[in-house]
């Protein structure tokens, strides 16, 4: 659940006063891609960024089958731009990052190199050592979260 995650994290930490969402969709878009991204963008007032999907050809070495699948595309790039360019602007004191690759390790670095703060949210089995040795504050752990944040879980 969005809204239980976002206030979450507002309880630990203070207000959060703009969230982006990143993401890749379909073309066409499928329908529950579209209705999720406006119920973030119109209901929680988040900033929503979406690329479309990318196709990959994969090969099978032993019989030479292939098939096309959807990638994400242009995601992680579009998220270190973003932090890249806020905090140029000193448009924030912390980021949160809800990710947990290491692909977004020089951007950390240098965020926190211009005296910013980023503290990492992710999943245990997901996360790169060095961005959770990075991260400014103890990594909140979202398998922790889980019970408290879901839509069925105790967090209301």
């Amino acid at each position: 659940d969005w809204e239980k995650f976002i206030q979450y994290l507002e309880r630990e930490g203070g207000e959060i006063w703009q969230t982006y969402f990143f993401a890749s969709e379909h073309d066409p878009p499928l329908p529950g891609e579209t209705s999720f991204y406006q119920f973030l963008k119109e209901q929680l007032r988040w900033e929503v960024v979406v690329y479309q999907l990318g196709m990959r050809t994969v090969s099978c070495n032993n019989c030479d089958h292939t098939h096309t699948t959807p990638v994400e595309k242009g995601v992680d790039v579009g998220l270190a731009t973003r932090m890249l360019t806020l905090s140029i602007n000193q448009a924030y004191e912390t980021a949160i990052l809800v990710a947990g690759d290491r692909d977004y390790l020089e951007t950390v670095k240098f965020v926190k190199g211009l005296g910013l703060r980023v503290e990492v949210v992710s999943w245990k089995s997901g996360l790169s050592n060095d961005l959770e040795t990075e991260s400014s504050a103890p990594v909140i752990y979202l398998d922790d979260l889980k019970d408290e944040i879901s839509r069925n879980g105790n967090g209301g």
